[in-house]
């Protein structure tokens, strides 16, 4: 069966705080080659068949808005210089209004269960509210984990 949208939503008020484990730490979108990076990681997860498809939509939605890139997207990099997660404190419209979006949250499946998650969308968030007061997401059905996650956030479903 084909995944059914989810939609949820988040007042950036009371944002939890996790702290990012230990040989883990966050850094801008900011080098010549994070573009692969991202597209790498973002096809590990399996949201796109392959990194051409990813770079494509990378470009096609991000690109435009060259200069945000700096202060939206952020990476989670190993002490050793691995570029393991993204996520990104975007923008949209959702019902006709102009608000944060939490988008492509992802960590490498190697790295997924060491508590990168939260301390990842915690810190999405605080990019967030540094822009805007409310935010929306878009997930899936077939993302119960996530969707608990983010329920546990605060994020509600519309």
């Amino acid at each position: 069966m084909k995944p059914i949208p989810i939609f949820m939503h988040h007042t950036l008020e009371d944002i939890p705080k996790y702290t990012m484990p230990s040989g883990f730490h966050f850094r801008f979108y900011e080098r010549e080659d994070d573009l692969g990076n991202w597209a790498r990681i973002v096809t590990a997860t399996k949201e796109f068949a392959n990194e051409t498809e990813a770079i494509g939509r990378f470009k096609k939605e991000f690109l435009p808005f060259k200069d945000q890139l700096f202060k939206r997207v952020i990476f989670i990099e190993t002490k050793d210089g691995e570029t393991i997660g993204t996520a990104t404190a975007w923008f949209g419209m959702w019902q006709k209004e102009e608000l944060g979006r939490l988008h492509w949250v992802e960590i490498l499946p190697d790295y997924q269960g060491q508590g990168l998650g939260k301390p990842l969308i915690s810190k999405t968030m605080e990019l967030l509210a540094q822009h805007h007061n409310k935010a929306y997401l878009k997930t899936q059905d077939t993302s119960e984990a996530a969707i608990h996650i983010y329920q546990k956030f605060g994020w509600k479903i519309v």
